[in-house]
């Protein structure tokens, strides 16, 4: 975790320092070694919140964009069961920044819990990921929308669509560069998705104000070629 209380104040991992967790009180330990981030660690080998995925530098280069304020805010579900949220808006706004492996049972316990969520998922983590998603924008056609480019794909194009495509919730697939590959709409077998700027992205998230959804009046069937599947 990148905050822990000290004296009743939320502060990061120095050498040597001790706090307690901001959810359950337990002792923590600072972790400031040269291989990962500097980080407070529970003691012994179980987390609070059995959601919680090691962070990294991906994970924290995320936080750093919203106030820390909004970083890592606990909650209890009606079981009293502990879960922290990466980012919490004053608004009720969860962004959760996925960069391991996770079954889809979880992500569907996870959103159900949050609600109003936002997923962001790190495309880097599987090298074929990027293939696929470069080879699924050659073979596709954008059509252009109030300035933007849309690409409308099949749910199964590539394995990070069938995992994350039918969520029903905005996600973001982040690859590297300036943009966000932004998902928001969805339309039987179609998969709408454009880029975004990061920087824009959390500008309208910290503003309170909405992000772009793709929408169609009338949208239409499209032929799609028999593809592999993943």
């Amino acid at each position: 975790m990148r905050f822990a209380l000290l004296n009743g104040q939320r502060v990061e991992a120095t050498p040597g320092a001790l706090g307690n967790c901001p959810g359950c009180n337990a002792a923590m330990l600072a972790r400031c070694g040269t291989k990962k981030v500097w980080h407070w660690a529970h003691k012994g080998r179980r987390h609070c919140d059995h959601w919680w995925e090691n962070e990294t530098e991906w994970h924290r280069d995320w936080k750093n964009r919203f106030l820390t304020d909004w970083q890592e805010v606990p909650a209890r579900d009606e079981t009293g069961e502990l879960h922290i949220a990466d980012i919490k808006t004053p608004y009720g706004l969860v962004i959760e920044f996925q960069h391991s492996a996770i079954k889809s049972a979880e992500v569907r316990k996870r959103t159900d819990f949050y609600g109003q969520v936002i997923w962001i998922i790190d495309g880097t983590r599987r090298p074929t990921d990027l293939i696929q998603y470069e080879r699924m924008l050659s073979e596709n056609y954008p059509e252009r929308f109030d300035g933007v480019d849309i690409y409308t794909v099949y749910c199964e194009e590539t394995r990070l669509l069938k995992e994350w495509g039918s969520l029903g919730k905005i996600v973001g697939f982040d690859f590297g560069g300036e943009n966000l590959c932004l998902l928001t709409a969805a339309q039987g077998r179609s998969r709408y998705l454009f880029d975004f700027p990061k920087v824009e992205f959390a500008r309208l998230i910290s503003e309170g104000r909405p992000l772009p959804v793709v929408q169609f009046a009338e949208p239409t069937q499209r032929g799609y070629r028999r593809r592999r599947r993943f």
